[in-house]
């Protein structure tokens, strides 16, 4: 590893002999030590974001696993790499709970000091690769994000819907998710797709699209290919949600009487089912050719009285829940 920067490490041992040997060992590689002789302290210091916390068990306040539990816990420190090192505690059990308390080293004293720095190194090594992972991670998840707006502005130019309107679906969409209790991964794939769920559209004639809600014969079959159009084009593409399929399935009625395939209740995806209430409820609010928009509560209406039929009863009643009890506002 190289030494570009001066490591920070945190040293939490109650024995004053043993601060001053292990300093003298690290301190040797040029690391800048600071030391904590309870857990209380090596909470607090650990606030300042060291590079490393070198942490003993056995300490007069608190556990050095019930620390380490703690550091992993407080997202402010969990990734800080924490190396146990014990003189008390130095059996095969003992290790194996340090490991799974979220430790990422154990060693006991006596230590070597070239098996010292070797793992501490090694330690600090792994965290600099996470680190670069991470930021070449929001990296790649700003320029998704750049993307999607741009595909979900070129949809809006079509002219089916007002400005906004992907992002108004997109907020509606998390909050509903949310309120029926889909995990924060499932949330964050409907705040993505919500903004291209319709990307299908850019293959339909403008004239269409104009008039969606009045559509018959050819002109609906075409109308109603477009999750397909979307779904084939997204499957080319490996994301870490279900994009495509949410997208294909978007279109289906609980019931079993949507399109393109018929499917109903369980057989949707949840995030299709959230956001095909979402996705209703602002296109009921915009105006159309042919209609004026609905109000509010006339689109909630709307919304529920197709609760069990287009839509599924849990997500609406979510919907409805937000707006009549929580002060949900579109666009906020």
């Amino acid at each position: 590893m190289s030494d570009k920067r001066k490591f920070t490490i945190l040293h939490v041992d109650d024995d004053e002999t043993s601060r001053y040997t292990v300093r003298r060992i690290i301190e040797q590689t040029g690391y800048e030590v600071k030391e904590a002789a309870t857990g209380t302290e090596a909470l607090q210091k650990a606030q300042e974001q060291p590079d490393l916390i070198v942490l003993d068990v056995n300490l007069p306040d608190i556990n050095g696993f019930e620390v380490c539990k703690k550091l992993k816990a407080d997202p402010k420190t969990a990734q800080i790499p924490v190396l146990h090192l014990s003189a008390t505690f130095m059996d095969d059990q003992s290790k194996a709970e340090g490991l799974e308390s979220g430790a990422d080293g154990y060693l006991t004293h006596p230590v070597e000091p070239l098996v010292l720095i070797a793992t501490i190194k090694s330690l600090l090594r792994i965290r600099e690769a996470e680190k670069e992972l991470r930021r070449s991670h929001a990296k790649l998840e700003r320029n998704l994000r750049g993307m999607i707006d741009v595909i979900s502005e070129t949809i809006e130019m079509r002219g089916l819907y007002p400005p906004g309107h992907h992002q108004r679906v997109a907020k509606l969409a998390v909050a509903v998710a949310r309120e029926i209790g889909l995990t924060d991964f499932q949330v964050e794939g409907i705040e993505f797709v919500a903004n291209f769920y319709d990307i299908g559209l850019i293959n339909i004639p403008s004239e269409i699209l104009q008039n969606d809600e009045r559509l018959d014969g050819t002109k609906l079959t075409l109308y109603r290919n477009y999750p397909g159009i979307g779904h084939n084009l997204l499957k080319k593409i490996e994301f870490p949600w279900p994009f495509a399929d949410i997208v294909l399935q978007h279109g289906e009625c609980f019931d079993g009487s949507g399109f393109p395939h018929g499917i109903k209740g369980e057989e949707i995806l949840i995030e299709a089912r959230v956001l095909a209430v979402a996705a209703a409820l602002d296109g009921l609010m915009t105006h159309k050719s042919f209609r004026n928009a609905f109000p509010l509560s006339e689109a909630l209406e709307k919304i529920s009285s197709h609760s069990g039929s287009k839509y599924d009863p849990k997500v609406v009643d979510a919907c409805l829940r937000l707006f009549k009890e929580k002060g949900y506002k579109m666009g906020d």
